[in-house]
């Protein structure tokens, strides 16, 4: 969200208190400092990594102080004594921090930082500040909110979201200046760069959600296994394939093909055999949906105007017929030998996201051309025959089939988002509502969890409750 509660503390300073009576004592070492000043004890709780965490604290000359080994030990940082001081080394072996007792300056990654105030050493504990500890081992804190992350959200803007079989989402970091997939588990703080390659940006998840297929620049299928992100290549044809869409069985890869979108054609995943489906030549198809039974397809026809000229077919005599032009649905019975494409629509608004239900109805989200006109989610029954309108309180602005029926993304009046979950029998159950800006919504394979970006930021929905995974 935009007002989260997480923000960076990069450039914060010691947190200021208020000090109280004692005295700081001086240890043995010869690295600990011995420091004059009065000090009360206590402690402080924070939640670290979403557990509660108690630390012992000092108030030393107006600031707050920690337990050097007590933080190091919630974060999951290796703390080793020196015989210049202590180093420390976050769980992942990213960063080194490097201090002593008794000196403001410490280093970071080899670099020079200063504390605002000295650690000091009392009753033959080290304590230290510690957001300038927890941001040097990489971390995030929230002085409003006393949370800590032993490893810092990565911040920019993201968008492309996946579901992988283990939980995990990935997003595309669209603000890098080189391609940069990530990898979040349900824990902020908690991700890695998944991929670099450019063409695995966007990429068709399997039923199973352990792989990914798409396209390189030169035509070529891929598949990445979304646990370890191995590429390798389906096959040799090199000719231009769009939406590609797994069967349930994740044996067969379904595509539209050709330069003018004009094929539907399938390949098989344990072969690379190709096998054209339909090829009626007509171009522009796009938005292909495959039923679960791999019984029948659903695709978008975008018709664009028709040219006419004179007997004389000059040049000055060239008209282009734009009454017919429009999107269309078309649906493609896979089990019957030679059928030919059914036209589902003959309306000209703009069709989105069409789905197949379990029944053989078809969904769809129908804009109008103009933009005059508010969003509408229809239905169209099995045979055909009928298109219905699916009532909301909003006005939709995405869609997507799973397992129980559809999950679907609503505006209101307000500007405010609310996402549904519709079952087959048409009740809805909000699933989430923001006051913020939805641009894309990806939901979990058992509909249970969404992925959602806000923002550009990426969230974890589950239960109601929203989850900030980036800044």
């Amino acid at each position: 969200m935009r007002n989260s509660k997480w923000f960076s503390v990069a450039l914060a300073s010691a947190l200021l208190v208020t000090g109280g009576a004692g005295s700081i004592l001086g240890a043995n070492s010869a690295s600990a400092a011995a420091v004059a000043s009065t000090v009360k004890t206590g402690t402080a709780t924070w939640t670290v990594n979403s557990n509660p965490a108690r630390f012992s604290t000092i108030d030393s000359s107006g600031y707050k102080l920690y337990s050097l080994s007590q933080v190091a030990g919630e974060l999951g940082a290796k703390l080793i004594l020196t015989n210049g001081g202590f180093e420390l080394n976050d769980s992942k072996g990213l960063h080194t921090v490097q201090l002593q007792a008794g000196s403001k300056n410490y280093v970071v990654d080899g670099a020079s930082q200063q504390f605002t105030v000295a650690p000091v050493v009392y009753n033959g504990k080290v304590y230290v500040e510690l957001t300038k500890l927890v941001t040097a081992l990489g971390g995030e804190l929230s002085a409003e909110s006393l949370e800590i992350l032993s490893f810092a959200r990565p911040e920019g803007q993201f968008d492309t979201l996946h579901w992988t079989a283990d939980g995990s989402i990935i997003a595309n970091k669209s603000d890098s200046e080189t391609a940069q997939l990530l990898k979040f588990s349900a824990y902020p703080g908690d991700y890695e760069v998944f991929s670099s390659n450019e063409s695995a940006l966007d990429f068709s998840v399997s039923a199973d959600q352990q792989w990914g297929a798409f396209t390189d620049e030169t035509g070529q299928l891929k598949l990445i296994n979304l646990s370890s992100g191995a590429i390798s290549s389906l096959g040799t044809d090199t000719s231009v394939k769009t939406d590609l869409v797994w069967s349930q069985d994740g044996k067969t890869i379904y595509f539209i093909q050709g330069d003018k979108q004009e094929k539907i054609a399938q390949i098989s995943v344990e072969t690379g055999t190709v096998k054209a489906v339909l090829e009626d030549k007509v171009e522009n198809k796009s938005e292909l949906r495959l039923s679960a039974d791999a019984k029948s397809v659903v695709y978008i026809v975008n018709v664009t105007g028709v040219a006419k000229n004179d007997a004389d077919s000059t040049e000055d005599s060239l008209t282009v017929d734009y009454s017919k032009a429009g999107e269309q649905l078309f649906k493609l019975d896979l089990a019957t030998k030679d059928a030919k494409p059914k036209a589902l629509t003959t309306e000209l608004d703009n069709k989105l996201y069409p789905e197949i239900l379990a029944n053989g109805g078809v969904v769809y989200l129908s804009a109008d051309a103009e933009g005059n006109a508010a969003n509408t989610l229809k239905s169209i029954s099995a045979d055909g025959a009928t298109i219905t309108n699916i009532a909301l309180d909003t006005e939709a602005t995405w869609s997507a089939g799973v397992a129980t029926g559809l999950v679907v993304s609503g505006v209101a009046a307000d500007g405010s988002t609310t996402i549904y979950s519709i079952d087959a029998s048409g009740n809805k159950t909000v699933l989430f509502q923001t006051a913020e800006d939805v641009s894309e919504v990806a939901v979990s394979h058992d509909g249970s969890k969404l992925a959602v970006v806000s923002d550009g930021k990426v969230l974890l929905i589950q239960g109601g409750k929203a989850l900030q995974l980036t800044k």
